[in-house]
């Protein structure tokens, strides 16, 4: 009898413990707010969202540079053009 017992009792406990699951990561929150990331989707989405993260500060690396160049070039500093031109190419990479 107290075998059947015990047994119920851990197969309730297992069948409880899997029926909530987290969700593999939260979908209402923007890519930067997410914090937390659950199993393989939950590790794909995390991927993705770094990827994202990356490329939106290359972006503003890309319009940083350009502002820079429009400012050097409105003070007319030949040095300073090479320097952001520079800069620019290498923060405004296309990729193909």
């Amino acid at each position: 009898m107290n075998k059947i017992f015990i047994i119920s009792a851990l197969t309730l406990t297992l069948v409880a413990c899997g029926a909530r699951q987290a969700p593999p990561y939260e979908k209402e929150k923007r890519p930067e707010d997410r914090g937390q990331y659950t199993g393989v989707a939950g590790v794909i989405q995390k991927q993705k969202d770094e990827a994202y993260m990356k490329n939106q500060a290359n972006k503003l690396k890309c319009q940083d540079s350009k502002l820079d160049l429009v400012d050097a070039e409105a003070e007319g500093d030949i040095n300073m053009i090479r320097q952001v031109k520079a800069r620019v190419q290498k923060n405004c990479v296309v990729e193909k």
